[in-house]
């Protein structure tokens, strides 16, 4: 009689828990939560979130200043309409001893943009901030990468790496009119493809060690650098000295900027070094199969851009054209591979249309001329037979 009794609350036991197994391995499960569809402010649902979610923000300006403590991705839609304005609070947005990633949000009208603590591998990206003392703040971070971020007008420093952060990755970021542009106190951080203009300082340390200023062949843009470029390639002749421990030895002589293209199925980056503003940049949309883009500088100075195409976008061999006519002065860069071309151009500053078109090799045309001429033979051929019967 015992055993009877205890076999069905066995049984329930065992369901009770494999239904409990099933629930936590379906809570596990990475989720998708929306703002302002499943809760109408960000940290509510940063709140309801588990680790490993992702919290999507539509366009829209939300007056919140946010708190992380778990894992998961803070997306907005889109940095230049998805507002995360501060109400003048200490953060835009914080973290302290998670992984995060946070990406596509206007950050303004804050102390610190956006700060992350104890950090060992997030990522920071595609953001527009500016705050009163700090844009990105890395404290005891490793690992992380901020990339692809534009931080402006902030009185203080715009990147800061302290506490030892080391080892991190900053890359494609535009850090302009600051106090400081970046401030370091860790080591072995990889800096470069960045952009730092018109900072009243460039950089800082605290204390000063090694960090790495470029790659192999490229650095970043300094816009106080006052080096010569010889070789007209985009790099300067001469390191951009920083202090006893950091030099970049190939700074850039105009903005480095990467655009991504979307055809046939695949993505193709593109990517600049030039001494203009570049706009409306474009591939086979305003011209059929060719790359196009305006470039604004002041006028009458000399302009120049360095550009790098995939072959996969459009072959290996190319007419450019600037407002219909030639340029001053153009060359493909001994840099060329299989896989892409390197080329540098140059022009007198205003307001131009840049038109980069695929061309034909000269062996290829002539073997098209050859092809055409045996054809038309043939076919005056056939036609003379005809004319003779008649």
């Amino acid at each position: 009689m015992i055993r009877k009794s205890v076999l069905p609350l066995l049984f329930s036991v065992l369901f009770l828990l494999a239904l409990a197994t099933l629930q936590l391995d379906a809570k596990a499960s990475p989720t998708t939560i929306k703002v302002p569809q499943d809760y109408s402010t960000i940290q509510e649902a940063i709140n309801h979130a588990i680790p490993g979610d992702v919290v999507n923000v539509s366009a829209g300006t939300y007056y919140e200043n946010l708190y992380i403590d778990k894992n998961l991705t803070l997306t907005g839609e889109n940095r230049e309409t998805t507002v995360l304005n501060g109400m003048g609070g200490y953060y835009g947005i914080g973290a302290t001893s998670v992984n995060v990633t946070i990406t596509g949000f206007k950050i303004l009208n804050v102390t610190i943009g956006i700060y992350v603590e104890q950090s060992n591998a997030s990522i920071i990206s595609h953001n527009d901030i500016t705050a009163s003392q700090r844009g990105i703040w890395l404290y005891y971070s490793n690992n992380s990468i901020i990339s692809d971020n534009v931080i402006h007008d902030v009185a203080w420093r715009g990147i800061v790496l302290c506490g030892g952060s080391s080892e991190n990755t900053i890359i494609l970021n535009t850090v302009r009119d600051c106090g400081n542009g970046i401030v370091l106190s860790g080591e072995g951080n990889f800096i470069f493809h960045n952009n730092f203009i018109n900072n009243e300082n460039q950089t800082g340390f605290i204390p000063s060690f090694y960090n790495a200023w470029n790659d192999t062949y490229e650095g970043n843009y300094w816009s106080d650098y006052n080096g010569t470029d010889a070789g007209q390639d985009g790099i300067g002749d001469t390191p951009y000295l920083i202090d006893g421990n950091n030099q970049d030895n190939h700074p850039l002589m105009g903005m480095y900027n990467q655009f991504k293209i979307q055809w046939e199925g695949e993505t193709y980056i593109v990517t600049t070094i030039c001494n203009s503003t570049i706009t409306n940049f474009d591939f086979g949309i305003t011209y059929q199969n060719a790359i196009s883009f305006n470039v604004t500088g002041p006028e009458g100075t000399a302009g120049f851009c360095r550009i790098v195409i995939p072959h996969a976008l459009l072959g290996d061999n190319y007419t450019i054209l600037i407002d219909g006519s030639p340029p001053i002065m153009e060359k493909e860069l001994p840099l060329s591979n299989s896989t892409h071309t390197y080329l540098y151009f140059t022009y007198t500053l205003t307001t131009h249309e840049i038109i980069i078109v695929p061309e034909f090799p000269t062996t290829m045309i002539l073997a098209s001329l050859i092809i055409l001429s045996l054809s038309v033979a043939c076919l005056v051929r056939k036609v003379n037979p005809e004319k003779k019967q008649k």
